[in-house]
C-alpha cells in the first residue's frame, strides 16, 4: 500500500499531465494553416517560433513571387504579410489574394514597419487588419490577439485602425523615405510610357497605370505572370533571345520593327538594373500606333499626290487628243441630214470618244483637279437620280442576287459640292460593294447628319464639325488589313483583269471626297463585310434652282469677233469651228505672245484663253498683258486640266466662265454667250 504521501504526488503529478494533455489538444483543435510573408529573416524566425508554439502550421515566404508559388498549393487560414517586401509589394500581393476565388475566406493580416509614419489604409487593399511592427514582446501578444480575434470568425473589431500603434514612434528618415517613395511613385503613374520591373525570369512584379492600360489586363492578374506570353509566338521568341543575350547591354525594340502588343503597336527599352542585394529588368514600353498610323496616313497622301500629278498631266495630254474624237463629230452631226446612213458611225465615234472624256475625268479627280464648279446640292437628291441612272439598272442586271436598301434622313442638310463627281463616288462604291458578294447580299446607302464634338481617328482622322454623312455597307468578302492600305489606290484591284472597270473607282472615290474637303473612313473585316463612311462639311446655303435646257438658238453669236490662243493647232482648229458654227468672227494665233502683239494693233470681243501653253507665257500672264492694252478685255479661259489657282487669279482680274477641255459646242456657246452679255 503505498505512503499517503506518495499517493498525494502521484496525483498531482497525474492533474498536471492531464492539463498538459488538454491543453495541447485544445491547441490542436484550434491549429491554423498560417503563411508568413517577409523579406527580414528575423521577423520571420520570431513569428514562426512564436505561431509554431501556440500549436499552429507555419509556412514562410519572403517576397511576393514566392508567396504566390506557396499558394498554387496550400491554402492557409491566415496569412502575415509585411507591406514591403520585394517583387511585388503587400498591398498589391493582398489585391491579387482578393482576386482568387479559392482565397476568399483567407484572413490577411499586414505587418508594417513605417505604420508610424504612413497612414495605412489596409481595408482599400482587401487586409482584415494591419499590426504595427514594434518590440518583440508588443508583437507577438498583438499577433496572439489577431488570431484570437479570428477564431471568432470575425476581424471588424480589429478593422480601420492599426494594431501595437502606441507601441512605436516616428522616425524622420524613414519619413524622408516615405516621402521619397511617394514621389516616384507620382511620376512613375502620370509617365506616358508603361514601365514595368520584372524579375530575371520575366516575371511582372511591378506595372505603372499605362502599362497596365497598354497590356489591357488587370494588375492583380498581370502582376507574376510571364512578360513574354503576353505576345504572339513570333514576338514572344524574339523577346525572350533579347532578355537572353542582354547581360549588362540595354536592348531596344523600335519604333521601326515594333511589336504588337493587345493589338497596338509598341516599342520596347529593356534595361537591366542591377545593386547590391537584387537584379532586376525594367522594360519601358511606348505606344507608336498613333504614330505609325499619322506616318501611314502620310505615305499614302503623299503616293496619292504623286500619283496624281503624274495622272493629271496624262490626262491635259489626253484630253487635247480627244478633242477631235468628241468635237468634230458634233460639228460634223450638226451638218448631216437625219436620214444620213452616216449619223450612226459618227454618233458611235463620238460616244466612244465621250467614253475616253470620262475616264480622263476620272485621272483629273484623282489628281484633284476634277471639281472645276461647286453648287448646293443634297446627296439624298444625287442618291435617288443615281437609282433611277441606266449605270444602276446595269448593275441590278448583273447582280440580280444583291438587294439594295435605302436608309435617308429627312431633313438632310445641304452639301457644297459637284453631283458629277458625287454621283461617281456613289456609283463606285456601291458598284464594289456589290461586286464583293458574288453569291448575293445586301448593299445598304445610308445619309445622316453628325456633329462630330471629338476628331475621330479611323481611316482619315475626321476633324470636329458639322457633317453630312453617306454610308455604303455591305454583307461581301470583306478587306484585309494587308489590303486596306491600297483600296485608294488606282489602278489597284481584286477583280479578274477587264472584266469589270478601270481601277480607277476607289481612286476617284478619295479624289472626289479631298475635293469636297471631306474625309474617308472604312471598317472592314476579312468574311465581315465593309462599311464606307464619307463626311461632307454642311453647307447651311440653300439648293440651287435647276437652269431649264437651251436650244442652240440661245446661244448662238451676233457676229462678235472672238479671238483663239492655244498653243496646239488641233486645238485652235476646233475651237475656231465650233465658234464659226455659232456665227462668231474668229482669229487664232498660236502663244500668249502673239496674243499681245496682235492686240497691239486690234481689238476682239472676246478672248478664247488656253491656260497652259509650252513654252512661253501662259493664259495668266497674256491676259495681264492685254488687260494693259484693253482694261475691261472679256475672256474666257479653257484648260485640259481643271481649276486651278492661276484661272482663279485670271477671273479676278476680269475673266469670266472657266471651260474645261475637251471643247464641246454647247458648252463652249453658253459661255461665250454668257461672258458676252455679262
Amino acid at each position: 500500500m503505498p505512503l499517503p504521501s506518495q499517493t498525494g504526488r502521484e496525483k498531482q503529478g497525474g492533474s498536471r499531465e492531464a492539463v498538459k494533455q488538454q491543453s495541447q489538444s485544445k491547441r490542436c483543435d484550434n491549429m491554423k494553416k498560417i503563411l508568413v510573408v517577409d523579406n527580414h529573416p528575423v521577423i520571420v524566425k520570431f513569428l514562426s517560433n512564436l505561431l509554431e508554439r501556440e500549436g499552429h502550421q507555419v509556412l514562410t515566404a519572403g517576397d511576393g513571387l514566392s508567396a504566390l508559388d506557396v499558394l498554387k498549393t496550400y491554402i492557409p487560414d491566415v496569412i502575415f504579410i509585411d507591406l514591403v517586401i520585394p517583387n511585388i509589394s503587400g498591398d498589391k500581393l493582398c489585391r491579387i489574394i482578393r482576386s482568387m476565388p479559392k482565397l476568399n475566406d483567407v484572413y490577411l493580416i499586414i505587418l508594417s514597419a513605417i505604420a508610424a509614419e504612413e497612414e495605412v489604409d489596409f481595408a482599400e487593399f482587401g487586409a482584415n487588419a494591419c499590426i504595427a511592427k514594434g518590440p518583440f514582446n508588443k508583437m507577438g501578444q498583438h499577433v496572439l490577439a489577431a488570431l484570437n480575434q479570428s477564431d471568432k470568425g470575425d476581424l471588424n473589431g480589429l478593422s480601420g485602425r492599426v494594431i501595437g500603434l502606441e507601441d512605436v514612434y516616428q522616425r524622420n528618415i524613414t519619413k524622408e523615405l516615405i516621402s521619397s517613395r511617394r514621389h516616384f511613385e507620382v511620376i512613375l503613374s502620370n509617365m506616358s510610357e508603361g514601365i514595368l520591373e520584372l524579375t530575371l525570369e520575366a516575371k511582372i512584379v511591378y506595372a505603372n497605370p499605362t502599362a497596365i492600360s497598354l497590356i489591357g489586363i488587370p494588375e492583380e492578374k498581370l502582376l507574376a505572370s510571364n512578360f513574354t506570353e503576353l505576345f504572339s509566338r513570333t514576338d514572344r521568341e524574339r523577346i525572350k533571345s533579347l532578355l537572353e543575350e542582354m547581360g549588362d547591354t540595354p536592348q531596344t525594340i523600335s519604333e521601326n520593327s515594333p511589336m504588337i502588343l493587345n493589338g497596338k503597336q509598341v516599342s520596347l527599352n529593356i534595361l537591366p538594373v542591377k545593386d547590391e542585394e537584387n537584379e532586376s529588368i525594367t522594360i519601358i514600353l511606348n505606344d507608336v500606333t498613333e504614330r505609325k498610323r499619322m506616318e501611314a496616313q502620310l505615305q499614302r497622301a503623299q503616293k496619292m499626290e504623286a500619283i496624281g500629278t503624274l495622272a493629271g498631266g496624262v490626262a491635259h495630254d489626253l484630253n487635247n487628243i480627244l478633242s477631235g474624237l468628241v468635237s468634230y463629230p458634233e460639228l460634223i452631226l450638226t451638218d448631216l441630214p437625219e436620214d444620213s446612213p452616216l449619223r450612226k458611225p459618227i454618233l458611235t465615234i463620238k460616244n466612244s470618244g465621250e467614253k475616253a472624256a470620262t475616264i480622263v475625268q476620272d485621272l483629273l479627280t484623282l489628281a484633284r483637279r476634277g471639281v472645276s464648279s461647286m453648287e448646293v446640292v443634297n446627296l439624298n437628291d444625287i442618291i435617288n437620280e443615281y437609282l433611277k441612272s441606266p449605270e444602276h439598272e446595269k448593275l441590278k442586271l448583273f447582280h440580280p442576287d444583291v438587294q439594295l436598301e435605302t436608309y435617308l434622313e429627312e431633313d438632310l442638310l445641304n452639301i457644297l459640292g459637284s453631283p458629277v463627281h458625287l454621283s461617281k463616288a456613289i456609283m463606285n462604291l456601291v458598284s464594289n460593294a456589290a461586286e464583293s458578294m458574288p453569291g448575293g447580299g445586301k448593299v445598304s446607302i445610308s445619309t445622316q447628319n453628325r456633329y462630330i464634338d471629338g476628331p475621330i481617328r479611323g481611316y482619315d482622322n475626321v476633324a470636329e464639325g458639322d457633317y453630312t454623312t453617306l454610308t455604303v455597307s455591305d454583307t461581301g468578302i470583306g478587306i484585309s488589313p494587308e489590303d486596306m492600305e491600297s483600296i485608294f489606290e488606282p489602278f489597284y484591284t481584286k477583280k479578274t483583269m477587264g472584266r469589270s472597270g478601270t481601277g480607277l473607282g476607289m481612286a476617284v472615290v478619295w479624289g472626289t471626297v479631298k475635293d469636297h474637303e471631306g474625309y474617308i473612313d472604312v471598317k472592314s473585316a476579312k468574311g465581315k463585310g465593309t462599311i464606307v463612311i464619307l463626311y461632307f462639311p454642311v453647307s447651311r446655303k440653300e439648293l440651287t434652282k435647276k437652269k431649264p435646257g437651251l436650244s442652240i438658238e440661245d446661244y448662238m453669236g451676233k457676229g462678235e469677233s472672238v479671238l483663239v490662243v492655244d498653243d496646239v493647232e488641233e486645238q485652235r482648229e476646233i475651237a475656231s469651228r465650233i465658234l464659226k458654227r455659232l456665227s462668231y468672227s474668229v482669229t487664232s494665233v498660236s502663244s500668249g505672245e502673239e496674243a499681245v502683239d496682235y492686240m497691239k494693233g486690234n481689238s476682239a470681243s472676246l478672248l478664247l484663253l488656253d491656260m497652259i501653253m509650252d513654252p512661253g507665257i501662259d493664259g495668266l500672264e497674256t491676259y495681264k498683258r492685254i488687260l494693259e492694252l484693253h482694261p475691261n478685255q472679256k475672256a474666257i479661259i479653257v484648260s485640259g486640266f481643271s481649276e486651278t489657282e492661276r484661272v482663279k487669279e485670271a477671273q479676278r482680274l476680269g475673266a469670266g466662265a472657266f471651260v474645261k477641255k475637251p471643247y464641246l459646242l454647247e458648252k463652249i456657246g453658253i459661255a461665250v454667250r454668257g461672258e458676252l452679255e455679262r
